[in-house]
């Protein structure tokens, strides 16, 4: 548990960095939501160690597929319904609709989200082609379709996002979508968690292609986010690129 740990205070402390290397002065002056991007980013990562460590936590039971993708249900459900308790009492930080819960779609945007949509299904099937053939599992594809798309989006593309947003503004754009240092941090330090990890022997393990390839995917999440003002395409996209990347595997 210990590595885990110092994995990802490393994590957020270079996310801390960057963002004060980027703005000291506006860093400094809203600290307060640079504490909050760093306490829901560790919090939420520290339900996977607890669940995995004490199997007790488990609402539903954790499950590998092929020894290789885990899947835990218990984390992303006690994250969730951790984040939205918290709505009650951050209010005064930020708002449910700067999180992006909402079904409204800002106008114009619909047709970025399904090209984008349509773009991330794709890819997901083109690097299901590409990688490693496994058996067929139809639990892990049922957890694949729902869980990291709502957890993931509501933390990364909400939270996280949000609280940054509160710090840097918008003084980018691409494709019509404003977006600002927010959204590329956010879409960093969603990398570096699927790419970057330290070991029992205290070693740092770096696998380049998923930092890259990742933090490239929360990006077009976070795009997707800024363009529509909800997060209800990103957990489309993000569900249809983890589904179909594996369900083309498993057939």
């Amino acid at each position: 548990m210990l590595p885990f740990i110092i994995r990802n205070l490393i994590l957020f402390g270079f996310a801390l960095l960057l963002a004060v290397l980027i703005d000291y002065k506006q860093s400094i002056r809203n600290w307060r939501f640079l504490l909050l991007f760093i306490v829901f980013g560790i919090a939420d990562n520290l339900f996977y160690i607890l669940t995995e460590t004490y199997p007790d936590f488990q609402i539903i039971r954790y499950h590998t597929w092929d020894n290789n993708l885990g899947c835990n249900w218990s984390a992303k459900i006690y994250s969730i319904v951790l984040a939205m308790i918290l709505l009650i009492p951050l209010k005064r930080f930020i708002k449910p609709i700067e999180i992006g819960l909402t079904i409204k779609q800002n106008k114009g945007s619909i047709r970025f989200s399904l090209l984008c949509v349509i773009f991330v299904f794709v890819a997901a099937i083109c690097i299901g082609y590409l990688s490693k053939k496994g058996s067929f599992d139809a639990k892990t594809l049922l957890y694949l379709a729902i869980m990291p798309g709502i957890n993931e989006e509501l933390i990364y593309r909400g939270f996280l996002l949000g609280f940054l947003n509160k710090i840097f503004a918008k003084e980018f754009k691409l494709s019509g979508t404003s977006f600002g240092w927010g959204a590329i941090i956010s879409s960093i330090v969603f990398g570096l968690l699927h790419g970057f990890n330290l070991t029992e022997n205290f070693h740092f393990q770096f696998d380049y292609m998923a930092i890259l390839s990742t933090s490239f995917y929360g990006f077009i999440f976070a795009l997707l986010k800024e363009r529509s003002g909800s997060l209800f395409f990103p957990i489309i996209a993000h569900g249809t690129l983890d589904f179909f990347i594996f369900f083309i595997r498993m057939i």
